[in-house]
């Protein structure tokens, strides 16, 4: 408002014949739009996890508009994802950039592996755990019980992943972030 004022005050003072309110935008509704960034993942090395760790993508695809985690293989994807023994773990390089390990040993205890991969995109999203016990938060990962079965981000995590694509999580990083989901005795 303040900026038509001006404007048109501008506009009487040089004599122009314009219409003043063409010239106003209005900045929260016209936000620029922001450009997705695609993420490839490759999981031909997750064996018997491929269908969580496409379920965990899509998941996160569904939560955050700003993403698009798509499959891939070779040089192409930036976080890899295998199977392994042990727990769940993620080494992160940056946003978007990690190597995943879907560890059996929490599928044996009861953990529900579209959930696990979902958590463990999001540390390679820029997200680090939140061991709050909470079914409804991703990241509450082996604090909430067997029982959770939700792969959908918590709002929250969802908005800070939005955040984290926008700059705020680098892009490389000069030493990996490890991220192990693991009960310490």
């Amino acid at each position: 408002m303040f900026l038509r004022k001006i404007m048109t005050a501008l506009a009487v003072t040089v004599g122009l014949t314009f219409v003043v309110p063409a010239l106003v935008v209005d900045s929260a509704s016209a936000a620029a739009p922001t450009a997705v960034r695609t993420i490839y993942y490759d999981a031909s090395g997750a064996q018997e996890f491929k269908a969580d760790v496409d379920e965990g993508a899509a998941a996160w695809n569904k939560a955050v508009s700003v993403i698009e985690l798509k499959p891939a293989t070779g040089t192409q994807a930036t976080i890899k994802v295998y199977a392994d023994d042990g727990w769940p773990r993620t080494s992160s390089n940056g946003f978007g950039r990690g190597t995943i390990y879907m560890g059996r040993q929490a599928v044996k205890d009861g953990f529900y592996p579209p959930r696990i991969a979902a958590h463990e995109i999001a540390h390679a999203l820029g997200l680090p755990d939140n061991r709050n016990g909470r079914c409804d938060y991703l990241m509450s990962g082996h604090s909430s019980p067997t029982s959770c079965k939700t792969t959908t981000p918590h709002e929250t995590e969802a908005a800070q992943v939005t955040r984290n694509a926008g700059g705020l999580f680098p892009a490389t990083l000069a030493r990996p972030l490890e991220f192990k989901d693991c009960w310490v005795f």
